[in-house]
Parts: structure tokens; sequence; C-alpha cells
């Protein structure tokens, strides 16, 4: 394999890292919602065996990591067309897990999508209680998904577990060292292991369809509208359902909202800058509160300086973990990323430093290895890296930049984002290789929903900059904005009385948060 490659530090969106499990065992169970003919008629009549098909329910079993989902958990696997512009060239699978109300009178389906693109929505529900409150749950069957392409739903297959390892120890792109056509040229070899290793499902696997995928799901489950909860990625699943489906849009919470008019320069400077901001809180953190903190005590840009001395460090040299596999920067940044989604995170951070500073890497390692699915065996249980490139390039594949302007937006990261910048730039010309071409974008996003959407954002989100809510907003027409000061990624899940009191209001009885309305973090 080809060995210079951009690398990105791969910022999934998802909220959490989820894993992939398997279906098994079961039996047939009746869906659950109205009898109404409307609610599965489809626009299209070439799709009416889609909207109108039935699903054979069955026991989920466990995830690939083992972990044992509730046993009144139940998947199915619902047929999609791979091409809604060619309904008769072939079909894909999207499976989907559904957890019914505890109530006696649900409020209908509430779909779920934990972000990525990548994340497993299947996953999501061995952590329900995680994801939504327990009111939440007594009202509406949840049901999760994965994305066409992603984990169960004929997800795409692309390298082995050794080529995954080679990819990943990779050096990040060097300007001075090498071309940007060897990039193109890395990630076309790459692309064309995803063809010949999956079905045609990877050259469809835009946002776009999936939100058309949604409007099926609605249709199979005998739902009137759509009930929504998505987080990060999830939120551009929701957005682009709104806009396409107005009148099958239901209440819509996005939370940790994306902009998905950006480009992917812009996309990463915000993303880049955000990680600086949220690291810089953790070192601020960590010296105010933690004895013998890793970054020392008493001085903040000292602190980061620390970091990014030992960022330096590894990518000069030969550094190596105990299972023998070489330590890359990327791998190291990842490792810091991954822990910044949360507060919750820091000692865990502060520890895998400490470590580091002291010349071993393993706690670093597992959290890059998280990011991508890898187990403490060495299997790859997700597909999210790749899926992850796959749903970009399709979405914002960044043919028309040119080198000259994809240097300068990396010089800007460089210097805003000091220690992030350096390793998240040049992510355009991988896109530009990938074998697909990008389907045709939205340029507007407004939604003439009958319900106004609920947008929160967190103003320190790392990986979904509080401006992307807010421009979200705007898009969408009908929206109102929930604030959470406050820093990692995502708010219903961050413990927040004041936020979880607000979506769970609109989510049981349609009843919107005041205008500005802003939430602390406590």
């Amino acid at each position: 394999m080809h060995n210079s490659r951009p690398r990105r530090a791969a910022v999934l969106l998802g909220a959490v890292a989820l894993f992939l499990t398997a279906c098994s065992g079961g039996g047939p169970q009746e869906a659950r919602g109205s009898a109404d003919p409307d609610v599965t008629a489809s626009a299209d009549p070439a799709l009416e065996s889609y909207y109108t098909q039935s699903l054979d329910w069955a026991g989920c079993g466990t995830t690939s990591e083992g972990q044992q989902l509730p046993e009144d958990v139940q998947c199915a696997a619902v047929t999609v067309p791979v091409d809604y512009a060619n309904p008769s060239g072939g079909n894909t699978q999207v499976e989907i897990a559904r957890l019914q109300a505890t109530g006696s009178s649900p409020e209908g389906a509430l779909f779920l999508n934990p972000g990525g693109p990548g994340g497993s929505g299947v996953d999501m529900m061995a952590s329900t209680d995680y994801f939504t409150s327990k009111e939440v749950r007594k009202e509406f069957d949840l049901v999760g998904f994965d994305p066409r392409g992603v984990g169960r739903s004929d997800g795409i297959r692309c390298l082995s577990d050794r080529e995954m390892d080679e990819w990943r120890q990779e050096p990040a792109f060097d300007p001075a060292k090498e071309s940007l056509d060897e990039v193109r040229t890395s990630s076309r070899e790459i692309g064309e292991k995803c063809h010949r290793n999956s079905s045609t499902v990877v050259s469809h696997m835009d946002t776009q369809s999936v939100a058309k995928d949604l409007d099926v799901l609605r249709a199979v489950l005998r739902q009137p509208v759509t009930h929504y909860l998505g987080f990060s990625y999830g939120t551009e699943i929701g957005a682009t359902y709104a806009h396409l489906f107005p009148a099958r849009t239901g209440r819509m919470v996005l939370d940790g909202a994306v902009d998905p008019t950006l480009d992917e320069r812009a996309s990463a400077l915000a993303q880049a800058e955000g990680f600086e901001d949220n690291l810089r809180h953790f070192v601020a953190d960590c010296q105010e509160n933690t004895r013998g903190c890793a970054v020392g005590e008493d001085d903040v840009d000292a602190g980061m300086t620390k970091i990014r001395e030992m960022l330096r460090k590894v990518s000069e040299g030969r550094t190596a973990v105990s299972d023998g596999r070489a330590l890359t920067a990327t791998n190291a940044l990842e490792g810091i990323l991954v822990p910044l989604y949360s507060t919750a995170g820091y000692p865990q951070l502060d520890s895998a430093l400490q470590e580091a500073f002291d010349g071993k890497y393993e706690a670093l390692m597992a959290f890059s290895d998280s990011n991508h699915g890898r187990n403490s065996s060495g299997k790859y249980t997700s597909n999210v890296s790749m899926a992850f490139t796959a749903v970009s390039c399709l979405d914002t594949g960044s043919t028309d930049v040119s080198d000259a302007q994809m240097a300068d937006a990396a010089k800007e990261m460089a210097t805003k984002a000091p220690t992030f910048g350096p390793y998240l730039g040049y992510g355009g010309a991988a896109c530009q290789g990938w074998p697909d071409r990008p389907v045709t974008p939205l340029t507007d996003y407004h939604a003439d929903t009958e319900t106004p959407a609920l947008v929160v954002g967190t103003t320190h989100d790392p990986a979904t900059p509080y401006a992307w809510a807010q421009s979200l907003v705007k898009q969408l027409g009908k929206a109102r904005l929930l604030t959470h000061e406050g820093y990692g990624h995502t708010a219903y899940t961050s413990g927040s009385t004041c936020v979880t009191h607000a979506v769970d209001g609109y989510l049981l009885d349609g009843t919107l948060p005041d205008e500005g309305t802003v939430c602390d973090a406590g």
C-alpha cells in the first residue's frame, strides 16, 4: 500500500464510539403504529413495494465486542433501492433495531442516530439509558438504524485488519517531501478495494440517500411522521430529511449540529480550532484541579507546548507500542482527541499523557484504536473509518479545490490551531482521488415543517462548533436554538438537567424552550 496519505486524525462526528452487532434468533413481530394507508404512500410509484413491505423481527444477539443487547430489543432488515434515481437497478439492506415503549400509550417511534458518518444506530440500542431519558423511553418506541453501507446494513468492506493497521501507521502528509498526486493515488487504490470487496451501495452512501431510506423506515413502521433524535452527523441526516420530506417531519431534535453547507476546508478549520480550545480547557482544568498534572501545574501555554513537543518527538522518531505496531503522531493526536469529546474523559487523558511523557504510549494508542473500531485482539469490529471516508467524499468531494488553496488552508489551520491544525489539512486531496464522484449537493435546507425542529448547540463543542448550530437554525427556517454553555461534544447526554428537561418537554408534548434559552453545564 502506498505510504503517503494525509491523515485527518479521523475526527468522527459521532456522540460516542459505538461498535457493531449481529442479529440472531427470535421470531416475527407485528409493527406498531397507524394503519392509515396514506402512511405507506410514496410520491414515486416505483417505490411502492419498498414503502409497503412487511418486516420479520428477530432478536439482535450481541455486539461484535460481546456486549449483549437487551432481549427486548428486536432487529429487522429493511429493503431499499441502491439508487433512488433507478429503483429497478438493485437493492440493499438497512438494519433497524427497536425497543418498545414501556408506557401503555406510546407516542409512536423515535428514530435515533449517533452520528459519524459511520456510527451504528443498532449498537446505540445497547445504551438507550445513556442516550435518552426514562420519560422518553416510556413514551416512544426507540428505533436505531445502521445507515446504508454501515455495519449490519450491507456494510462496505475495504481493507483487511492487517491493511487497516498498515494504513493507520502511515505518517501524516508532508508537503515538503510528498506530492498531493501521491495522496490521490493512494486514496484511489483504497477506494478501488472498497469497490472490489463491497456491494454497489459503496457508490450510493450519500446523506440524501440515507434520508430517503429514513422515510422508507417510517413507512414500514406505519408511522405518520418521523420523530427523530440525531447527534452530530446525525443532525445532517435529520436536516436533510426535513428538507426533503417536510410534511412527514414530526418532532426533531438535532444535537451537536452540523452545518451541511460548509466545504471540507472550512469544516476542518472549525474543528481544529474547536479541539484546540477544548485542549486548552483540559490543560487549565488539570492544572487547577489535579495534583501532579501531567502537563505541569501553573501555565496553560507551557502545558500546550509540552503536548506539542511530545507529538513532534513522535513524528520524528519511530515509536512502537507493546504489540509491535508503530505509533505515528496522528495516532497520538487521536489518543488526545478522543477523550476531549467529554469533560468526563479528562482524568483518562491526564493519565495517558503522563505515560506518554514517560515514553509509554499504550493508552494513547488504545484511544486511537477505539476511534477506528479496533479491539484489543487486533480485530476491526467496525467499518467506521471507511464509511466515514465514503460518505464524506460523496457529500463534499472538494473536486474543484486547487493544491494551492489546500496549502493556504493548511497554513491557516496550523497558525490558528498549532496542536491539531498541522494534522487536519489536505483532506480534500483524498476525496479528489476517491473513485466515486460526489453527488449534487443540496444548496437549500429550508424545511417548511408543521413542527419546528429543536437544534441544540454547545458553546465549546470541539467536533461541531456552536456557530454550526446557529447556522443550521437559520437554514431550516422553522427551528429553535437551545444553547448549552459548556465543553464537550453534544448536550443531551452531558448531564445538564436544564437540557434534559428542555429536550424532553419538546419530544413528549411539542413544547419548545423559550427563545434564547441558555443552559449551563450543571
